[in-house]
């Protein structure tokens, strides 16, 4: 019934339009696109993400938000224009269209194994093939069908009504390949995905899903005529002919397929309202862009930068090339602590489908992180931290892409994130719950961080002459916790006792954190110390790697309790770990303290006092089952379609 209804309206409007001027149908056309633009969801989001892709480097959020309105506007003219085809005629072709390099298309159209007319879905691609007919070129047009059978009839008769023959895409394909045999001209457009059996080809930076057929055909004796019509001034076009491609039986036709690509991204960034942005060309790129936010707090993007090692060990895992993950970092700076604070009162309200509109965050951030954010396009945005939490919201409305929060982000703005990573000790107890009913919050042991198991075994010699590693891993002072240079020197001293007792050698460095008088401490007791292979001073080390180095030489880790990213680091690197509490300034039970009695009771850690680190060491070591490994990897990555 509704295509009954649709046929017969497009036919009545058609009646009507025909003794209209185009002037005036032009009109109807845009009024209709700007309806169609403000009730559009979905597909609108598309259309902005596509161009955003295309233009983040050239253009503003708001030049890109007319540039989809005007996208909407122009294939609203075009679908105009063809329901009142009927009044184009040769008289109304020399008055409105401009026709580049004719000749071009009269030699071309004459070659004895057929010319392959290709368009593309740019300017108004329905009117070139009345042109052509009109010029003496009728084409034979390859259509896909629509899903109502009568309103496809429909613009069918239109195309076919000025000279052209309309091939339908499929059961007809054979008549056409027979066409061009017989010398024939055949019209397609070629700038759609062409899906799985396509060749992936950069287009505007990223690679899309490009059709073969056409250079296929061109290999059999066809010869490809490039054309390009654009919208000049409401009816008025000009019609280009690009250059006529030849491609011989045996050669490569990558490059005239990447001919085409650069022919057609010219042309769109000419005009780039006139291409139809709306369909996902880019629908089989391999490459995810993933940005990253950092809020200056190096545990945080730690925690960020785990997700992403999870995330390409989930597309391993999928047959995916990790090549293909792009990884960029940016640094978020607020341009005030009391922006700041409005920015997370007001975004959660008003910060909500935000594309192509991001005021707000103009307003909070400074100049640099802002540019940074505008002019960088990401299929995905991951952070840490309540802080960053609605800036990775907005940014994912602005990209039209996925998002994972490290950290729980706040009830108002939960379901505006694809995955939620929480680690336990930083949950709520009602998101226990939630977790079990929501398939978008994953609940962890550890804080997400970049140490693996299976890296940390690497190549570490496995020989029972190797000596026994040691590492010791010194934090520093917080608001529950403090290093003295007692402390230091009974964690030291247990440490070479134990080093002494079993030959081995010892692996110690401090963090940033450590107070100076402690660290000087530390580098005189283990300088005298001829067990002591590694001494690194944190606050003076720049090589982010050093932790990771000691965490792989090492079969034994003593790991200071204040830190709970060393710690996740620690327990994530499946060696032994043990964990000892600094001085406590206060008799508050911690997290850092829930935290690691936890791990501790599931058996991924032992917890010592300073002066029990030998006695602990020798049970550690004298355990014959393997150190417990935690599985919170697995729990994400099991969770990790939902960005796919």
């Amino acid at each position: 019934m509704l295509d009954l209804i649709a046929s017969l309206a497009i036919l009545a409007v058609n009646r009507v339009l025909h003794f209209l001027p185009m002037e005036f149908t032009l009109w109807v056309g845009r009024s209709f696109g700007g309806v169609v633009y403000l009730m559009s969801g979905k597909r609108k989001m598309v259309t902005y993400a596509n161009l955003r892709a295309a233009f983040c480097h050239e253009k503003t959020p708001e030049e890109l938000r007319a540039l989809t309105k005007g996208s909407y506007t122009q294939v609203a003219q075009t679908f105009a224009e063809l329901i009142a085809m009927t009044k184009v005629n040769d008289e109304y072709i020399d008055k409105y269209i401009t026709i580049r390099n004719i000749d071009r298309a009269l030699i071309a159209a004459k070659n004895p194994k057929g010319m392959l007319f290709v368009s593309a879905h740019f300017g108004n691609w329905e009117i070139s093939s009345a042109v052509s007919a009109a010029k003496g070129v009728p084409l034979y047009i390859l259509a896909r069908d629509q899903k109502m059978k009568r309103v496809n009839d429909l613009f069918n008769w239109l195309r076919e009504s000025k000279g052209s023959v309309v091939v339908r895409k499929g059961a007809d394909v054979k008549r056409l390949i027979r066409m061009l045999r017989e010398g024939r001209s055949v019209g397609l457009l070629a700038d759609q995905n062409a899906g799985v059996n396509g060749k992936l080809l950069e287009l505007f930076g990223r690679l899309a899903s490009t059709a073969v057929g056409p250079y296929r055909l061109a290999q059999k004796g066809a010869v490809i005529l490039p054309a390009f019509i654009h919208r000049k001034k409401g009816p008025y076009h000009e019609l280009i002919l690009e250059e006529v491609i030849s491609i011989e039986k045996d050669e490569d036709i990558v490059p005239y397929m990447e001919k085409y690509n650069r022919l057609l991204e010219k042309h769109v960034r000419e005009d780039p309202e006139q291409w139809f942005w709306m369909h996902k060309k880019w629908k089989m790129n391999p490459v995810r862009k993933i940005i990253v936010l950092d809020d200056g707090k190096k545990g945080h993007l730690n925690q960020s930068m785990g997700i992403i090692r999870e995330i390409i060990e989930y597309r391993e895992s999928e047959g995916r090339d990790p090549e293909n993950i792009k990884v960029k970092v940016i640094k978020v700076n607020f341009f005030s602590d009391r922006r700041k604070a409005a920015f997370k009162i007001i975004a959660p309200v008003f910060g909500r489908n935000c594309q192509g509109k991001l005021g707000l965050l103009r307003w909070a951030l400074d100049r640099r992180s802002y540019e940074e954010m505008a002019t960088n396009f990401a299929d995905i945005i991951v952070s840490t931290g309540s802080s960053l939490a609605c800036v990775n919201m907005m940014l994912k409305d602005e990209n039209y892409g996925r998002n994972i929060a490290v950290l729980d982000p706040g009830a108002l703005i939960r379901r505006k994130f694809n995955l939620i990573v929480i680690p336990r000790h930083d949950r709520r107890k009602e998101l226990d719950e939630k977790a079990k009913a929501e398939s978008n919050i994953v609940v962890t042991e550890l804080a997400p961080n970049m140490i693996s198991a299976k890296e940390m075994r690497g190549d570490v010699a496995s020989s029972s002459d190797k000596k026994l590693n040691v590492g010791v891993l010194i934090g520093g002072d917080n608001k529950h916790f403090i290093f003295t240079e007692k402390l230091i020197k009974e964690v030291l001293f247990s440490a070479v006792e134990f080093c002494n007792k079993h030959e081995g050698v010892l692996h110690v460095t401090t963090s940033r954190r450590t107070p100076e008088l402690v660290e000087k401490s530390a580098e005189d007791i283990l300088s005298g110390s001829s067990v002591c292979k590694t001494f690194v001073r944190g606050s003076s080390d720049k090589d982010p790697g050093t932790v990771a180095r000691i965490m792989k030489e090492c079969d034994v880790l003593i790991v200071s309790l204040e830190s709970i990213s060393m710690v996740s680091e620690s327990v994530s690197s499946g060696k032994r770990v043990l964990v000892f509490m600094p001085e406590k300034t206060s008799g508050k039970d911690t997290k850092y303290e829930r935290f690691t009695r936890r791990l501790a009771s599931l058996g991924y850690l032992a917890l010592a006092e300073s002066g029990e680190i030998t006695k602990i060491a020798e049970d550690l070591l004298g355990r014959v089952e393997p150190a417990k490994e935690v599985e919170d990897g697995k729990h994400i990555r099991e969770k990790l379609y939902r960005l796919f």
